[in-house]
């Protein structure tokens, strides 16, 4: 007798084991979405920059140049930093949860498992520990950007090229929003800016259901960004300069009077770091907004400038070379992440 009770007994706890690996897979599959509407996953400095570091909730997520931008994350102290899963990622979003990035495992060499996996491009959601790994779409992607509970991203078709498009984050109602590859850095308020491709270079503004469409700044703008009350951009016509405007159009000043090669924009609006690209004063500065006193960070030529609460990094124009700025200390050292076996 005692024995048919321990089979029993031995049944059930294998069939109660059973149903929690179940219900285990099936809740870490389900999507959590956000309470907050406005949830945003990167800053539009960062965005314009390629999205390759973000920082969300005491961890900075990042595409390492050591290890052919496979994603990874650290402490954002800079410590610990430990590779999460084997894609190269760009348009780096990360709130809650979740990271949201562009994957572009074609441009890995010679890594036979990434060439041979089931989708080398698109755009996929991954939990923030590594797991869980879901495609939202399989075709090379651009430009992401999480804003509340879709992910707006340029999508691309192989006769029509890249058009803007809206997903939900868990990968339901793709829809497009617009005809032309406008780049979604900026979403503030329910709207997309953006600038203009096909017909002009204006900077324009379109609602998050892809209605309501109208023209901020009649322009020949591109870089687009935003902070505070502002758009910032690089004006084709005054050979790159950066300017910026108030999101209502108006009050247009230039900032820089320098060709700029990228820039991205402090959290709190008052310092812009900038490269210069023009032939004799090539490196990379700093503008303090409220003196309007530049300086010199490093002389030649970088790219990639993403900043977090306390670090500006940036890379050399090859990627071969780490720099971080510590926005603290001004500070520079060169920064090596050992690539992960």
């Amino acid at each position: 007798m005692k024995k048919i009770f321990k089979r029993i007994f031995m049944g059930i706890i294998a069939v109660a084991a059973v149903a929690f690996i179940i219900y285990t897979m099936v809740a870490g599959n389900r999507t959590k979405f956000y309470d907050d509407e406005s949830t945003t996953g990167n800053t539009s400095g960062n965005l314009l920059n390629g999205g390759l570091f973000c920082e969300n909730e005491g961890k900075i997520y990042f595409a390492n140049p050591y290890d052919e931008n496979k994603l990874y994350c650290m402490d954002n102290d800079l410590s610990n930093a430990k590779k999460l899963i084997d894609d190269r990622a760009s348009y780096i979003n990360s709130a809650g949860g979740y990271i949201f990035y562009t994957r572009r495992n074609d441009q890995i060499e010679n890594d036979v498992d990434a060439l041979l996996s089931i989708s080398t491009t698109g755009l996929f959601r991954v939990n923030t520990s590594g797991q869980n790994v879901k495609r939202v779409y399989d075709d090379p992607t651009q430009v992401v950007c999480l804003y509340g509970n879709d992910i707006f991203y340029q999508h691309y078709d192989q006769k029509k090229g890249l058009e803007l498009y809206s997903v939900k984050i868990d990968g339901d109602d793709n829809k497009k929003l617009l005809n032309e590859p406008a780049a979604p850095y900026v979403l503030h308020n329910d709207k997309i800016y953006y600038t203009g491709w096909n017909n002009d270079h204006y900077i324009h503004s379109l609602g998050t259901s892809g209605s309501g469409s109208q023209v901020i700044y009649a322009g020949n703008c591109t870089n687009l960004a935003r902070q505070g009350s502002y758009l910032y951009f690089m004006d084709m016509e005054q050979d790159y300069s950066l300017c910026r405007v108030s999101l209502d159009g108006s009050s247009v000043e230039t900032l820089i009077n320098k060709r700029l090669a990228t820039y991205n924009i402090s959290e709190d609006g008052t310092t812009i770091f900038y490269q210069v690209d023009n032939g004799s004063e090539n490196g990379l500065y700093k503008l303090e907004l409220p003196t309007m006193e530049t300086s010199l960070i490093s002389e030649g030529d970088y790219n990639y400038l993403n900043l977090t609460s306390e670090y500006l990094f940036y890379e050399t124009f090859d990627q071969s070379r780490l720099f971080t700025y510590n926005l603290t200390t001004g500070q520079t050292q060169q920064h090596t992440i050992e690539k992960a076996k």
